[in-house]
């Protein structure tokens, strides 16, 4: 597949939001450690800091379209998204139904490890050479 300057503009893109979204949801659970063991009025910090973050999959998403993204990297987008609309439920709808409101620290890790994913996939497109295709990268094959 021939690549144009714009989609290797489009993915870069989309891997440094990759990167961020992943940095956002490290710090976003150190904030939630931090209200928990260090002082509860540190609370308002986790629970106010998602909104700087919480729209950056849907973004990812609508550009792996205009960067060709296919694969999990098109879909992880949109999957994080109703993770995170899940963790807005499981505190404001579910805070009454012990079990659902548990499933917050779950979806938390597969938080974590859905934008590591992302992140790690797109590494190749920030920097040739590194991620775990890299060797893809160098021959020339396609990207799913």
């Amino acid at each position: 597949m021939v690549q144009t300057e714009g989609n290797r503009t489009v993915r870069r893109i989309y891997a440094a939001l990759a990167w961020l979204t992943w940095a956002c949801i490290v710090v976003q659970v150190f904030l939630a450690g931090l209200g928990t063991f260090a002082d509860s009025a540190d609370w308002k910090l986790h629970t106010t800091f998602v909104t700087y973050f919480e729209y950056l999959p849907i973004v990812m998403f609508i550009l792996s379209f205009f960067g060709r993204i296919r694969g999990g990297l098109r879909w992880i987008g949109l999957v994080l998204f109703a993770l995170i609309s899940f963790q807005h439920m499981s505190v404001q709808a579910f805070s009454n139904i012990g079990a659902l409101a548990a499933m917050h620290t779950v979806v938390a890790l597969a938080l974590f490890l859905g934008s590591w994913y992302a992140a790690r996939k797109s590494s190749r497109w920030l920097a040739p050479g590194i991620g775990p295709d890299a060797a893809h990268t160098q021959t020339g094959s396609s990207i799913r």
